[in-house]
């Protein structure tokens, strides 16, 4: 009964969560689009429909997440998609728990919540908003690391699953590309702990094997793994964590690498732990994950969950020797003292959990759009005046304009850059809002009929003062330009309405 508690726990506090961030993400928009598509004609788009700039083949990575939401946005409406990431990430961390009971620890039933808690916080940030692609990884990752730690117990065979993972994750989200990197981590790490490591082997083998069962072929395998090691330096969830954006964010996350290393590095120290009877396995993995979370803001999940999972009992036993202390200095022996004390703790643990994670499941469930967040305004002033025509917009609100403005405007880029668009672009998009080298050599190449731009750059004052262009709306956050020469004689004026933006968000044209 107790575990069944437990595992109710885990979704509750998972769903309640999302419903505490209920911001959709910039990609979530294309997801609908292309889900649409597939539902409604039952093939995959293979080449773009929503972009005046050359693209080439479609390879949506993306494609089977893109039908998820479709659905749960077209039956469920905001409480399908806070459910689905909501079930996910209560998945993820239910996964990790699985992994962490392999070895048997000790932890207490409050303290095993409170930590997956912890863990859920310090991943929040790189897991995104309200529903994206990568919540999907993450679920398969947590599976995934149960499975290879599993097999490490003895029961090899379950390996044969992996596979069969990797079929629907391929198909799914492209962060599949993970379980291949992992793979590599367990063959070199059990050769270096002279452990039996062909079974791995032969697991990567298939897994790279099923790779080719997708809609695009060898060609999807290409994609994938050029994917994987292309120039992002230009998209700030490909930044490190440590950039000089983020100096004052990722708190939970940072907070969160510093102490897990530290235990780690402090347990080695203390048990003297010889470089024979190191767990390679384990010890490669944190690193790199650790490695590749302090590079990339989007791979800070994989070590929330891996360390997380691998390094719970140094955890648990550091927190027991600090515990120990603490009581030595307090000189506290009193058993009935710590028992009252453990009670509350207890009691608090759970009002807090019901403030925090339970009441919020019980509010209106809606994804609200903000004009923090989208040109909203923006878009609403060219459809109500049927401004027709190519739309120049930032990448990361294409998506969202080609949902609301398609087919009658088409956009220069959105957040699916390596899927659909050549790299030069992105680099093209910076020069422009960068005022950098010839940086209208975008506008002018690509023949463009409506500019929506933010204040924030230094391009907006460029384009105010260009002779060919004019202001023709604008608030405090972003204006809407078109050619002179196409100016109307009066325009209509957007509502001041936040229910109505979000009553409205999943309406088109």
């Amino acid at each position: 009964m107790k575990k069944y508690i437990f595992i109710f726990l885990i979704f509750v506090i998972s769903i309640g969560f999302c419903c505490l961030h209920p911001i959709p993400d910039n990609d979530l928009w294309a997801r609908f689009i292309a889900g649409g598509y597939i539902v409604e004609n039952l093939s995959i788009l293979k080449h773009d429909i929503l972009s005046y700039t050359p693209t080439h083949t479609w390879y949506d990575h993306e494609w089977g997440a893109s039908i998820f939401f479709y659905l749960a946005n077209k039956y469920f409406g905001d409480t399908g998609l806070i459910f689905i990431k909501g079930i996910l990430l209560g998945l993820t961390l239910l996964f990790c728990y699985k992994t962490i009971k392999l070895k048997n620890p000790e932890g207490g039933f409050t303290y095993n919540i409170v930590y997956l808690i912890l863990m859920l916080l310090a991943a929040s940030k790189a897991t995104g908003s309200i529903v994206r692609c990568l919540m999907f990884t993450c679920f398969f990752y947590s599976v995934s690391l149960y499975i290879l730690e599993k097999a490490r117990t003895g029961s090899k065979r379950i390996l044969c699953l992996l596979p069969l993972i990797m079929l629907f994750w391929a198909n799914i989200h492209g962060g599949c590309i993970s379980l291949i990197g992992i793979l590599c981590v367990y063959i070199f790490g059990e050769f270096l702990n002279k452990k039996s490591f062909k079974e791995y082997i032969y697991t990567l083998l298939g897994c790279l094997a099923v790779l080719f069962v997708n809609p695009y072929g060898i060609e999807y395998v290409k994609f994938l793994f050029s994917a994987a090691f292309m120039d992002r330096s230009y998209i700030t969830e490909w930044n490190s964590s440590f950039h000089k954006l983020y100096l004052n964010k990722f708190i939970c996350y940072k907070l969160y690498l510093f102490s897990f290393l530290t235990v780690m590095i402090a347990d080695l120290f203390k048990n003297k732990i010889k470089y024979k009877d190191l767990d390679k396995t384990k010890y490669i993995l944190v690193i790199l994950t650790a490695y590749l979370s302090i590079t990339h803001v989007r791979h800070q999940t994989f070590f929330v969950f891996t360390a997380g999972t691998l390094l719970y009992n140094e955890v648990y036993s550091f927190l027991k020797i600090s515990g120990n202390f603490l009581k030595k200095i307090f000189k506290i022996n009193n058993n009935d003292f710590l028992a009252s004390i453990n009670s509350l703790i207890n009691i608090s643990v759970y009002v807090l959990i019901c403030l925090i994670f339970v009441i919020p499941l019980f509010g209106k469930k809606q994804i609200r759009i903000t004009e923090s967040s989208y040109p909203r305004y923006a878009i609403e002033f060219i459809k109500i005046n049927n401004i027709k025509g190519n739309l120049f917009i930032n990448f990361d609100y294409g998506s969202y304009a080609a949902y609301k403005l398609y087919p009658n405007n088409l956009i220069v880029m959105d957040g699916r850059y390596e899927e659909v668009y050549n790299p030069n672009l992105l680099l093209e998009l910076n020069n422009f809002h960068t005022l950098k080298n010839d940086w209208y050599k975008i506008i002018r190449d690509y023949k463009t009929d409506v500019i929506i731009l933010e204040k924030r750059y230094k391009v907006y004052k460029k384009i105010l003062s260009h002779p060919d262009w004019e202001l023709v709306f604008q608030n405090n956050l972003y204006g809407v330009f078109v050619p002179k020469k196409n100016l109307q004689k009066e325009y209509k004026y957007p509502v001041i309405d936040d229910n109505y933006y979000n009553n409205t968000k999943f309406s088109k044209i």
